[in-house]
């Protein structure tokens, strides 16, 4: 009889372990493709409500705050500046195509905490920001069960991968 039952604690650590593989899936080529447009992306993280969705900062026109324009006055003595024009600060937005949209964490995993640079956070919104040139900060990303099972994903910088840790850390 022992046989015929399936072993669910093996199937919700199967589902944590295809969470953290998806996760970090979406991580690769969010720092993949700011290799390879020159623009940083991000993977914004909602530990509150357990979604993740892939970010860039979008190159369109649509993003751009508006400047106003340098007045230029018709007396003549007055000079041109040769000051560059303004920066334009880039919003970011979800990349187009399915990796870009709001994802939510398998059934029965939650994200625990994570911790950035900036130090530890175990609510509200978080980011894993890779620069135009694919790098990133050290960061460490938990997600549990509620049988109290952990796997921690590390982005590495210097060697531009994710270890994905299923033990004490």
């Amino acid at each position: 009889m022992s046989l015929m039952l399936p072993n669910f604690g093996a199937l919700q650590s199967h589902r944590l372990r295809n969470t953290a593989e998806q996760i970090v899936e979406r991580v690769d080529f969010g720092r993949q493709r700011a290799v390879m447009t020159g623009i940083p992306h991000r993977l914004a993280i909602d530990l509150d409500a357990g979604t993740y969705k892939l970010e860039w900062q979008g190159a369109g026109a649509e993003n751009a705050a508006s400047q106003p324009k340098p007045k230029i006055e018709p007396d003549i003595g007055s000079r041109l500046s040769l000051a560059p024009p303004p920066t334009t600060e880039r919003s970011f937005q979800s990349i187009s195509g399915p990796l870009g949209r709001l994802e939510q964490l398998g059934r029965g995993v939650e994200f625990g905490w994570i911790e950035t640079p900036g130090g530890e956070v175990d609510f509200g919104e978080a980011f894993i920001t890779f620069e135009g040139d694919g790098t990133a900060s050290y960061t460490m990303l938990v997600l549990n069960e509620p049988g109290g099972h952990e796997l921690a994903l590390e982005i590495l910088p210097l060697a531009d991968a994710v270890r994905i840790l299923d033990e004490e850390f």
